[in-house]
């Protein structure tokens, strides 16, 4: 159990390091990612926002894997739709590689948030 308490550790810390990027610097990310208009900044940080409560989720989940199973399954949802939301925007030639990658790295993150799920149903 203890491998499973330090991979919900750093899928906590790698969507902290994101939220902070995100609410720290809006406007820069905003530039970094192509989002335009007034209200990009507040699109970036509301992201940014969310991106970090779930990681927070991933920090109780990694103080008691097994007891916080719900919010394993919050994240399977969330990493599945970055993930394919990737894949179609990539697919339409909306996005770069890079940003796609990206998105893979959340498909990783659930295909494990999924192993998990299934090696510790009770």
């Amino acid at each position: 159990m203890q491998a499973w308490r330090v991979f919900f550790a750093i899928a906590a810390f790698f969507n902290m390091a994101v939220a902070a990027a995100m609410l720290v610097a809006p406007r820069q990310m905003a530039m970094h990612l192509n989002v335009g208009g007034a209200g990009a900044p507040y699109v970036i940080a509301t992201m940014g926002m969310m991106i970090g409560a779930f990681g927070i989720g991933y920090a109780i989940v990694s103080g008691n894997p097994t007891r916080n199973r719900g919010v394993v399954w919050m994240g399977v949802v969330g990493k599945l739709g970055v993930a394919g939301m990737a894949i179609m925007q990539f697919a339409a030639a909306m996005i770069p590689f890079s940003y796609f990658a990206l998105g893979m790295g959340d498909l990783a993150f659930a295909i494990m948030f999924g192993l998990f799920l299934h090696r510790t149903q009770h």
